[in-house]
């Protein structure tokens, strides 16, 4: 029984050694994305403490505190005093500051979506080794930003994600497509489209519908690596039975498109519905989203990838889109 007790004994040890080692590769894997909360110290301003708070703001923030000042705040030729006064006023105006308490609320606990986007900057890294890794900034602005970007980092407007039946939406004459997309869910999937768009846009390759929805389907195939653990209607950030629409009616999709001549097209007015937010695609039935030619470019680009022997970075670099659908041999069927 000897020979048995020890054979399992070095192979347990074995096992716990693996997975001693797997854990620490696992940890130094790991991602440390910075996120910072502006919003959390702009509504602590005081008309008493302004004056010391702001000036905090470029050794807590870096350059978003220039950004807040430029870009939302539109500090103009304000002076420092002047503009501190904008801040109280911004901050103690009744309806901004009732808007904050929902955000204050809604994202007291940030950690979710920190990990979520940690685990797709950790994918982006890995796929795009030479480009940077932001640290990321969430702050209120009054409904006017989203997602943006500036010096390689990324600002993420909170009040726009409060949920499609935030009041503040219909308030502001938002309609109800649009008003579908501020949802909380949605926060990592427009972070990484917004992400990739700061470095990748320049590869489009053209003004036709053909490269455009090339386009967006390399940036849906690296929003589906980067957030595996997301549902695809959550990744394309339509609802259920949008998505399940797009996948049955694919092939329709594309032959109205081919049949309309609209592949090679550079009027995006034939086709800007099929590549922007709209009730739904023109010229298609009601249950066809806008942006439905993100999924058409999504799935050409699987069939690029299953196609050809080449990685993630260099499929971002292809701008030859004939030759790409040549070579995608993409050809839906249903």
């Amino acid at each position: 029984m000897k020979p048995i007790v020890l054979f399992l004994s070095v192979t347990l040890a074995t096992f716990l050694l693996a997975s001693w080692l797997f854990s620490l590769s696992s940890d130094a894997e790991k991602l440390d994305l910075k996120v910072n909360r502006f919003e959390q110290s702009l509504f602590e301003i005081t008309p008493d403490n302004v004056t010391e708070l702001s000036a905090k703001w470029v050794d807590d923030f870096g350059a978003f505190d220039e950004v807040f000042a430029s870009q939302i705040m539109q500090k103009g030729n304000l002076t420092d005093e002047q503009y501190n006064q904008e801040l109280v006023v911004f901050t103690q105006h009744k309806d901004m500051r009732e808007a904050y308490d929902s955000v204050a609320v809604m994202f007291t606990d940030f950690s979710n979506i920190e990990q979520e986007l940690e685990s797709a900057f950790w994918q982006f890294h890995d796929d795009f080794p030479s480009y940077p890794i932001p640290e990321i900034t969430t702050f209120f602005g009054g409904f006017n930003y989203g997602v943006v970007t500036y010096d390689d980092n990324i600002a993420i407007g909170l009040e726009n994600f409060l949920g499609q039946n935030s009041k503040y939406y219909s308030l502001l004459g938002d309609p109800s497509y649009l008003r579908f997309q501020k949802q909380k869910k949605f926060i990592a999937s427009n972070v990484m489209e917004v992400w990739i768009n700061e470095y990748f846009q320049e590869y489009l390759g053209g003004r036709d519908l053909l490269s455009q929805l090339i386009y967006k389907g390399k940036v849906m195939y690296c929003i589906d690596k980067m957030l595996p653990n997301l549902s695809m209607e959550d990744k394309f950030r339509f609802t259920i039975e949008q998505m399940d629409w797009v996948v049955e009616n694919e092939a329709s999709v594309w032959q109205y498109i081919v049949h309309e001549d609209l592949l090679f097209s550079k009027d995006e007015q034939q086709f800007r519905t099929f590549i922007n937010y709209s009730p739904f695609a023109k010229g298609m039935p009601p249950q066809a989203p806008g942006r439905v030619a993100y999924y058409i470019g999504y799935k050409m680009v699987n069939e690029y990838m299953g196609n050809n022997e080449i990685d993630v970075e260099e499929l971002m670099y292809l701008t030859d889109s004939r030759k790409f659908l040549q070579q995608s041999k993409y050809k839906p069927t249903k």
